[in-house]
């Protein structure tokens, strides 16, 4: 049996930092804290996993950016929540504000699918789960980018905290427990995984420690690919590390596997990627609050249409969990899944009508479609003409300069491990389309429609709320009820985490087969008479069940920081620390 290891033994850091350690039960005001006292010096990171908190925080004590403590934790989550996460395996979007610019960018680190995907042959196996649903991963370009652009420490430095916590182990929380107990069939199946997950036959418990001693070695050999060029200047150290994944053996040992178990993926198609720093798409929510989101491929879009339709209603006096407060946002958030379905896809393969969709008459004309007596079912047409043809984490950071990052990077939960790289690769194919006129079909070479897509907002320029939420459709559902929650019902960020969430399903699901539900999903917090009302009002209420994880940072009026931590998660973690001088 493994030794159980306690998380206290893996803090990281000099002491500067005082971060409590989280063990057992966690409860909204353990997990989460706010700084009442503005100052220049203050900083504050959310996450998932505790582990990854703290390792962001021990880099923003060592100078560095909002940009180098996000790669950290990214890489961290990569270690110790391997089967949502990958900074070597998966596909990320993220948004960044520049402090010194006042300038919010989004990176697109999604791969292409393989050039030797065909239709036909997925089709027959597009409900099985291996290679043949991975694309190209994207994340890790992405993030050298952000570290060439807004960095400012060594790539060593930044890998250190998850090298660490890969070496050393670290103890298996109950999510990783539960879904390891869901995916145990693949991983009895899959020796590589087997060798992590089930070092003695059988699957590792709760509180038992686990290492990844192969992913800690990957992360070393691109920081030796870095320090090897580091004398040539940063930027051609940085592409070093782009080129040992992209263009060397990493990527030959995942096409080899491939080959191996009958994937899509060839070498030209890792050769010829890069990853993409682009503009975001947004919205002006109120005078001087800005929205903003990934572009399409990204379906960041849905949670600005559906905002751009619920901001001309009057919501500052309803109560939150009000009958009113759920149905006109989940009727918004249906029109806007309704756009999404019919129009949104990789834009390098169909025209996404981003202008058109965001624009404010059409907005309104939307808004007219919705009766605040009467609840929408699929199939819902979209306001415009047609287009021609989880399994995720969110964390956030801000850094004592004012930079913001927000993310939201995902995988897919199916321990698909390489070999002894000790890379978990994603299986993004199953949330592509296979209709011939659908703008997110499976095409050899373009990229599915990615369901990540964590907002940042700005009031008068400066930040104002960093946010995600995970679970596939569930995101920008989730994130458009934190966001109203804060800037509308007038709620702090932990409370806006804690408030009861509801889904709609009344649209065709992202992944294979593409159901539609037609319900209203419901957390059992909201009272009895509030479902009630609103099945009276045509909804087919489903109680029961938690919808995603969330995670932000709200930053005050006057500078303070306040961070939401995900109160239904055992190790979810947020801090708001003063750094030393």
């Amino acid at each position: 049996m493994v030794p159980t290891l306690d998380r206290r033994e893996f803090l990281l850091g000099s002491g500067g930092i005082g971060v409590a350690a989280v063990t057992g039960d966690v409860r909204p005001e353990a997990n989460a804290t706010r700084a009442d006292d503005p100052s220049d010096d203050a900083v504050a990171v959310v996450s998932q996993h505790g582990l990854a908190t703290d390792a962001g925080l021990e880099i923003l004590e060592q100078g560095g950016t909002a940009a180098d403590a996000a790669v950290a934790v990214a890489c961290t989550l990569s270690v110790v929540e391997p089967w949502f996460s990958s900074a070597l395996g998966g596909g990320t979007w993220a948004l960044y504000y520049e402090a010194e610019s006042e300038e919010v960018t989004s990176v697109d680190g999604v791969g292409p699918v393989g050039s030797d995907a065909t239709v036909a042959d997925y089709e027959d196996r597009a409900g099985d789960y291996g290679m043949h649903q991975s694309v190209v991963p994207g994340a890790w370009d992405g993030w050298m980018l952000w570290l060439e652009e807004y960095g400012e420490l060594d790539l060593e430095a930044v890998l250190s905290p998850a090298i660490t916590i890969a070496r050393e182990g670290y103890p298996a929380s109950p999510g990783m427990v539960d879904w390891l107990e869901r995916r145990v069939d693949r991983i009895e199946e899959r020796t590589d995984a087997a060798e992590i997950y089930m070092p003695d036959g059988e699957l590792v418990e709760e509180g038992e420690t686990v290492s990844q001693q192969d992913m800690a070695d990957t992360f070393e050999a691109l920081a030796d690919a870095y320090d090897d060029e580091r004398d040539e200047g940063r930027s051609e150290a940085i592409q070093a590390a782009r080129d040992y994944f992209y263009r060397g053996s990493i990527a030959e040992d995942i096409v080899e596997f491939s080959d191996e178990q009958d994937g899509y993926l060839t070498l030209p198609d890792f050769e010829e990627f890069e990853a993409e720093i682009v503009d975001p798409v947004s919205i002006e929510y109120d005078e001087g609050l800005e929205v903003y989101q990934n572009p399409p491929n990204s379906q960041g879009i849905t949670q600005l249409l559906a905002l751009n339709v619920l901001k001309e209603y009057d919501l500052e006096g309803i109560d939150p969990d009000s009958a009113d407060a759920v149905h006109v946002q989940a009727e918004a958030i249906k029109l806007a899944f309704a756009d999404r379905y019919h129009h949104v896809g990789d834009p390098d393969r169909v025209d996404v009508p981003v202008a058109d969709l965001l624009d404010e008459e059409y907005a309104a004309e939307q808004r007219d479609r919705i009766e605040m007596d009467e609840a929408m079912e699929w199939p819902i047409d979209s306001g415009l003409e047609e287009t021609d043809a989880d399994h995720t984490t969110t964390f956030h950071v801000v850094d004592a300069d004012g930079n913001g990052a927000a993310v939201t990077t995902s995988l897919g939960a199916q321990f698909q491990v390489i070999g002894d790289t000790g890379i978990h690769l994603n299986n993004r194919m199953r949330m592509l389309a296979l209709e011939e006129d659908d703008p997110n079909r499976l095409t050899p070479g373009y990229k599915v429609r990615h369901t990540s897509n964590p907002y940042l907002a700005t009031r008068d320029g400066d930040p104002y709320v960093l946010g995600g939420n995970t679970g596939v459709d569930t995101q920008p559902q989730g994130q458009t009820q934190q966001f109203v929650t804060v800037a509308e019902f007038g709620l702090g960020a932990q409370e806006a985490i804690d408030s009861p969430r509801f889904e709609t399903t009344a649209f065709p699901s992202t992944q294979y087969p593409y159901d539609v539900g037609n319900t209203l999903e419901m957390e059992r917090e909201f009272p009895d008479e509030v479902v009630d009302e609103l099945e009276q009002r045509g909804h087919d209420v489903d109680v029961g069940g938690s919808y995603g994880t969330a995670n932000m940072i709200v930053v005050g009026e006057d500078g303070t920081l306040e961070v939401g931590a995900e109160s239904r998660s055992e190790v979810a973690d947020g801090s708001v620390v003063q750094l030393d001088d």
